[in-house]
């Protein structure tokens, strides 16, 4: 795609991604938990209120007197437990249940979920895998943890087998330079400057693996292009949040603050609805787009796509006709 420009975001991309905060102690700090935890106590992760973050709060570490089975079940009982805040959310929902958790051959533990484990939301399913991980790993004794639903290992919607996880698979923002992460080329569509169009922007992201390619690439968009950046103008209205967002079935739903009803006057209603959607459906398995403001659907909106759901707009892309697939 020639009008493509890649940038390396390395520390930049903090500012524009939901960052896996889980064991960073200012989180704690942010939920009044203590700065240092006791010998006796441990983090129990939770999810934030808007449901796209991991973050904690104590817990009690089981005895020592009890035997690995018992000291698991506890834990995993503190986590099915609702948080101590009303700011945190528990990971586990209540649709799903926890069949059984024991030590494999190799010494890992097997956690075994009930079939409705793979309803979960994309966004959803990888901070409850992460947060059950890091939790269950502060237990002396594991230091594997794999999924399954049902009888067998957890395939992800995207036919990946997590396998063995540890607590490393999963970053903190700490600061440090030895944990696990990955890069992803993703795609967002602004406005370009000297056309009534849009025009895709790519982007080389390093990322922690924690936030779903849905929520990476609308808080690129939310943040907009450089200032450096002559080719480009924002599309979404200033003060725009995403308040939550996940995926399933090829269908992305999400929710929007009411600033996103604001366009901008140089913008305009439909091309700021089609840069978000065009930048969600240019995701892979990604066919249709609903949003909402604040939990409730507007006419506004859903008039771009039937039952509320919008399809990508090729029309509205500079050098793009309609049905044609791009490079």
């Amino acid at each position: 795609m020639s009008l493509l420009k890649k940038l390396i975001l390395f520390a930049a991309v903090m500012a524009v991604m939901t960052v896996f905060t889980a064991c960073s102690d200012e989180q704690g700090d942010t939920f009044g938990v203590q700065e240092t935890l006791d010998d006796n106590a441990f983090k129990i992760f939770r999810t934030d209120a808007t449901e796209s973050s991991l973050v904690w709060e104590k817990g009690e570490k089981p005895g020592e007197d009890l035997s690995r089975e018992e000291q698991v079940n506890a834990v995993l009982r503190e986590l099915g437990t609702n948080p101590v805040s009303k700011e945190m959310k528990r990971l586990l929902p209540s649709s799903v249940t926890i069949l059984s958790a024991y030590f494999g051959l190799d010494g890992q533990l097997i956690v075994s979920f009930s079939k409705e484990y793979n309803d979960i939301s994309t966004v959803s399913e990888v901070l409850l895998r992460a947060g059950y991980v890091k939790t269950l790993c502060q237990l002396d004794f594991v230091d594997y943890v794999e999924f399954y639903t049902d009888s067998t290992p957890l395939i992800l919607r995207s036919e990946a087998v997590p396998g063995l996880m540890k607590s490393t698979d999963f970053i903190d923002n700490t600061g440090q330079s030895d944990y696990f992460s990955q890069e992803a080329e993703l795609t967002v569509y602004y406005l370009k400057r000297y056309e009534k169009m849009l025009g895709p922007q790519a982007y080389i992201v390093t990322y922690d693996g924690t936030s779903s390619y849905e929520k990476l690439v609308t808080d690129i968009l939310v943040s907009g292009p450089s200032s450096s950046n002559t080719e480009f103008l924002p599309t979404l209205p200033e003060g725009t949040v995403i308040n939550k967002i996940s995926s399933t079935d090829g269908i992305v739903y999400v929710d929007v603050n009411e600033a996103f009803l604001s366009f901008r006057e140089n913008v305009g209603e439909e091309l700021t609805v089609y840069s978000l959607v065009n930048t969600l459906c240019d995701l892979h398995g990604i066919m249709k787009v609903q949003i909402t403001v604040n939990g409730t659907s507007r006419k506004l909106i859903e008039k771009y796509g039937q039952n509320g759901l919008i399809e990508r707009k090729p029309e509205l892309i500079a050098n793009e006709k309609a049905g044609e697939a791009d490079g």
